[in-house]
């Protein structure tokens, strides 16, 4: 009974230890005989799992021929020694037992990889190939935000408002400068249309209104000049 302690089969089966050992040294003179003999067996085969009629008819006959000098010879089909046949099904448990244990240990490991890697094919599947993807112009010019700086040449107030948000409003002193940015448009009022000097990304932008006069001013992408523009 290798690999499982005669304390486990005795407490699973209620048999003595003192009996299980007489079973698995073959002394059969320790053991109470008759039916008793026989129901040890079948608990202990049904414990281990293997064949109980099988395991029977050992005994049986280990029996007969210790009774009977006449028998020579045994049937083929059993055993010939109760101690291979217990080595033959405590091997088989400890085998089924350590393929319960690594089910156990690393059937949950091997379940995410199987499941990230259909997860990857899934996702790939539903990804638009890029040959199908509509090409970008080799013309187009990326959209880019609106920069703004004012620079004061002399003393004057100032009201900034970025995309309809007013963003600045109060005054500028000589040399003083702001930045601000935009999505879309800048709208611009000043107590001296001469007072400020403005740059839209870059590109001076001389100031629409009455010198020496309050004015106003809007600025928008449409101000920028086009890339032909720029060029000259």
């Amino acid at each position: 009974m290798r690999g499982v302690s005669l304390e486990e089969i005795a407490a699973a089966t209620r048999i003595s230890t003192r009996f299980l050992e007489a079973l698995e040294n073959e002394q059969w003179d320790r053991l109470p005989g008759g039916a008793f003999n026989r129901g040890f067996i079948r608990s202990i085969a049904r414990f281990l799992g293997i064949d109980e009629d099988g395991l029977v008819a050992e005994y049986a006959y280990e029996r007969k021929s210790l009774d009977d000098p006449r028998v020579v010879a045994r049937p083929e089909k059993i055993p010939r020694a109760w101690g291979s046949v217990m080595a033959i099904a405590l091997l088989g448990v400890m085998l089924i037992a350590g393929g319960f244990w690594g089910f156990r240990h690393f059937g949950s490991t091997i379940a995410a990889r199987l499941h990230a890697r259909l997860a990857g094919a899934a996702a790939g599947a539903l990804t638009t190939p890029s040959s199908l993807v509509a090409p970008t112009s080799v013309g187009a010019a990326a959209v880019t935000d609106l920069a703004l700086t004012i620079q004061a040449s002399k003393p004057a107030d100032l009201t900034v408002a970025a995309d309809g948000q007013t963003v600045f409003a109060g005054s500028l002193g000589p040399s003083d400068a702001k930045q601000f940015e935009a999505h879309e448009t800048f709208e611009i009022g000043s107590s001296d249309s001469t007072a400020f000097v403005l740059t839209l990304n870059g590109h001076s932008m001389p100031w629409t209104g009455v010198p020496g006069e309050p004015g106003k001013m809007r600025l928008a992408r449409t101000n920028l000049p086009t890339a032909a523009e720029a060029s000259h």
